[in-house]
């Protein structure tokens, strides 16, 4: 993946896909390009995923119907045959109830937006239809599980299902935070990291200048950095501007003359993603480029003009 271009897979949180409550033309959901898959450890991706399963089932379980609201199966309404809103992750988790009250649609979307559950926000509304009949929906979000899960969403859509009825589509939604994979960790071997100003729409500064560190016990912390970095969640595509500004790059080598064991790249742009590179494979995208970059220029103790100021020289722990 080129880290320079100017469009970037990258995830889209609740209510930046909501800000605008924009209306799907003829009742179709946004069309979205397909995901990286993630690869990680068969165990912690499925630990990880039992929580989000269990997670999305309590939010679910938080809705509150309106009064004499009937819980039912699957309803034959179309407009409702799939979540209005919906990340395309492999890692979501989503889990459907269906209601059926007497009411008009605006009326029972409205007493819904009232009745938020305990603990939740309302992170944004939407509505989509055709010619002859509509829906509409709000999204309440908790915080997210720092590390752990992300995009926790409870949907409520209605539409009309017969004379003065109204059917209510309920999703409660859960994306986790896939683990990384092994090879995406800078090896204990690496006790030299190059430090490399690259240019962005402009070259960087004349003061941007290389730096080689050979003390293996600054390397280790630099590295530290580098392993504390989550995966990126890929869910959908964003703009990330023009072009990136002025990055960095960290080379990895066991000896100032051996073989690269791995090489790490960032921009300052929109998109905080930071490229991974081990052997000739690059891996899945890292979030965190602007932690990375003023972390880096603190423990290493230099000053970049064309970066941010340096940041805590502590490796995080989350």
């Amino acid at each position: 993946m080129n880290m320079r271009n100017a469009v970037w897979l990258a995830v889209l949180s609740a209510a930046t896909m909501l800000a605008g409550c924009g209306t799907p033309h003829l009742g179709q959901p946004v069309q979205k390009t397909a995901p990286i898959a993630h690869a990680t450890d068969a165990g912690v991706h499925e630990t990880l995923r039992q929580r989000a399963i269990a997670d999305a089932g309590n939010i679910l379980a938080a809705f509150i119907p309106p009064p004499h609201a009937v819980r039912t199966t699957r309803l034959p309404v179309s407009l409702l045959a799939q979540a209005p809103t919906e990340p395309l992750s492999p890692d979501v988790v989503i889990r459907t109830g269906w209601w059926r009250v007497a009411g008009q649609p605006g009326d029972v979307l409205a007493w819904i937006q009232a009745h938020k559950p305990p603990g939740f926000s309302r992170s944004g509304t939407g509505s989509g239809g055709t010619v002859t009949a509509s829906m509409s929906y709000v999204e309440f979000s908790l915080p997210d599980v720092p590390g752990v899960l992300l995009n926790r969403a409870l949907t409520v859509a209605v539409a009309a299902a017969g004379l003065d009825q109204t059917a209510i589509r309920v999703d409660g939604e859960d994306l986790w935070v896939p683990a990384k994979p092994a090879a995406e960790y800078i090896p204990g071997s690496a006790a030299v990291v190059t430090i490399t100003p690259l240019a962005g729409e402009v070259s960087p500064a004349k003061a941007d200048h290389q730096i080689t560190i050979t003390d293996r016990a600054q390397t280790a912390r630099i590295a530290a950095v580098v392993n504390a970095l989550p995966l990126y969640p890929v869910v959908d595509w964003i703009e990330c501007g023009p072009g990136p500004e002025a990055g960095m790059r960290l080379t990895f080598r066991a000896s100032a003359a051996g073989p690269v064991v791995a090489m790490v790249t960032a921009y300052q742009e929109l998109c905080p993603l930071v490229q991974f590179v081990t052997g000739r494979k690059t891996m899945p995208p890292l979030d965190g480029a602007e932690t990375l970059l003023q972390r880096v220029m603190a423990i290493a103790g230099f000053r970049w003009p064309d970066f941010p100021a340096p940041g805590p020289t502590a490796t995080p722990t989350s």
